[in-house]
């Protein structure tokens, strides 16, 4: 019976040598990086709890502009300080659009963005995760124009009220509304200067049947 040769191993009726495969060498495995010392710990640190005796009071004891720090953009990136910040919903967004706000893109060179983790892949700056809030800008005198605008808005339409109500007081008075009604007096909501303890005490009334105190 002949040898039959099955790659580098020979096999016959009383093999007596079967090569071994060529891999890498014992000395090769056993040669590794050795461990190396790159510092000590100390285990009073590990153990240690802060006191506000040691480390003073915790800010939101201290600082009264704490919680508007907290939740302030400019913890996460840097930029210009002629910025104004804003985080949008993506769902306003899109039923409202942008108003004029642009997103801080992660890759303009005036931001600096201090968590990378927050970049989305598109860029944007985006709180809560993928389908988290935008961080978007302005510059402050946009902001600050705009904001008169809305002033000017608001006074026309507490004038128009206030126009309103004093009609609605005549007409009662003139007795378009019964003879028995009359108002004494009438004040806008926007003109209360009573707190809300104030309010529920008071009993007076703007409107009272004639007769009445």
């Amino acid at each position: 019976m002949g040898v039959r040769d099955y790659g580098t191993a020979a096999i016959g009726p009383d093999p007596k040598h079967i090569d071994t495969p060529r891999t890498s060498s014992a000395g090769d495995l056993l040669d590794t990086p050795q461990p190396k010392l790159l510092g000590t710990l100390d285990p009073n640190t590990l153990t240690r709890r802060p006191s506000f005796d040691e480390d003073g009071p915790p800010p939101w004891e201290t600082d009264a502009t704490w919680q508007k720090h907290n939740t302030d953009a400019r913890r996460f990136i840097s930029c210009p300080e002629t910025w104004e910040l804003r985080w949008l919903n993506p769902r306003r967004i899109q039923s409202a659009g942008l108003r004029d706000w642009s997103p801080v893109m992660a890759y303009d060179e005036r931001v600096e963005v201090k968590f990378p983790a927050m970049i989305s892949p598109e860029h944007y700056v985006r709180r809560g995760g993928r389908d988290g809030d935008i961080l978007c800008f302005m510059p402050k005198h946009w902001v600050e124009s705009r904001n008169r605008l809305k002033a000017r808005e608001v006074e026309r339409r507490t004038q128009k009220s206030i126009d309103l109500q004093q009609r609605a007081a005549e007409e009662i008075n003139r007795g378009n509304f019964g003879p028995r009604i009359h108002v004494d007096s009438v004040t806008h909501p926007t003109h209360t200067t009573l707190s809300q303890d104030e309010m529920a005490e008071d009993t007076s009334h703007a409107v009272s049947p004639s007769g009445g105190r």
